[in-house]
Parts: C-alpha cells; structure tokens; sequence
C-alpha cells in the first residue's frame, strides 16, 4: 500500500511539473506572437548595442536601445547570427512606433 501511495504521489508530481512547463512554453510563444504582431501594425527601424548574449541552453540576448530621449533595454531570444555579432556589436531592429519597448531584432526570423 505505502509502495502505491509513493508511485501516486510520484505521479502526480510529474504531472504537475510536465503541466507547468508546457504552459509556460505556450505562454511564451503566444506573447512572441503578439509582440511581433504589434510591432507589425506599424513600425520604424533603429540599431542597439548587444550588452549580453547566451547561446548555451537557449539563445537569449539583451539590447540596450534609444528612441527619442528615452533609454530602453530589451531582453528576448534569438534564432540564427549569420553576421556572427556579439556582445558590444550594433543590432537593427524595428519597433513598434506606438510602444518603442516592443521590438523585434535582426536576429529572429520574424524580422
């Protein structure tokens, strides 16, 4: 009985664990969706600075940016670096006229 109650439990633990990794997958592909959706609708082009880039479990990259006199830092993943650029190079990206904190970066298919 005690062997039943530990399968059970160890059970529903992994459920719990693949359940909450898949929603957190979903989620993140559907905000990567409507923030290139709304940049979309209408958008101008600028150029950043990498401050941080990862590509070891994940690729992920940080961009510090200006748009008018504000300064805005982006943190998102990539897809693919065919230019090979790292920390400390330039990144164009587009962004969304009516909200400069949505960008999409020359890095992600999207662009």
């Amino acid at each position: 009985m005690e062997k039943l109650k530990l399968v059970l439990t160890f059970a529903i633990l992994i459920g719990v664990i693949v359940g909450f990794l898949y929603w957190i997958s979903n989620k993140a592909e559907k905000d990567k969706i409507d923030r290139v959706s709304h940049v979309e609708k209408s958008y101008k082009y600028s150029k950043g600075i990498i401050v941080q880039k990862h590509s070891y479990k994940g690729h992920s990259i940080r961009v510090k940016y200006k748009i008018g006199n504000v300064d805005y830092e982006y943190t998102g993943g990539w897809d693919n670096n065919p230019r090979n650029i790292g920390v400390g190079d330039s990144i164009s990206f587009k962004y969304a006229t009516d909200n400069p904190k949505l960008i999409v970066t020359e890095l992600e298919n999207s662009y």
